[in-house]
């Protein structure tokens, strides 16, 4: 019971799923997109195929996943050393055991000088937040 006997129903579904997450995060055709990290997570992978590619300095969306505390440790240094200028997606488990959570995500972007603008989730234990980069004068 619950589970749709019709496979296209399934099928149509899921892509709806995909489909309101890439808007969510502000993925379109349009929109160049760099991405840094493991697509283990299916509901990402399939939001972010079919999408051009582009350096971290070039896109108009960043994307890194993180999925340990190392992985972390490195981000603001990354970000500021590929000179990320785009709204930028750090997806992470924060719902997972032994993966970084909300505040310590939030407090490396805020130590790269990114302010945290809003969040959504990806899928069962993954959460994404969106920040902007800081300004430049």
């Amino acid at each position: 019971m619950g589970e749709s006997k019709t496979p296209g129903i399934a099928v149509q579904s899921r892509s709806v799923r995909e489909s309101r997450l890439a808007e969510r995060m502000g993925l379109s055709p349009d929109v160049a997109v760099a991405v840094r990290g493991d697509l283990a997570i299916p509901e990402l992978a399939d939001a972010l195929d079919g999408l051009d590619r582009a350096l971290p300095w070039d896109a108009g969306v960043v994307v890194t996943v993180v999925q340990t505390y190392d992985q972390l440790d490195g981000l603001s240094a990354w970000l500021l050393e590929c000179g990320v200028s785009a709204p930028t997606w750090v997806v992470y488990g924060g719902g997972l055991a032994g993966t970084p959570g909300d505040e310590a995500v939030r407090d490396a972007l805020r130590d790269a000088g990114f302010t945290a603008l809003r969040a959504c989730a990806v899928s069962y234990g993954w959460q994404a937040v969106q920040a902007a980069p800081p300004r430049f004068a």
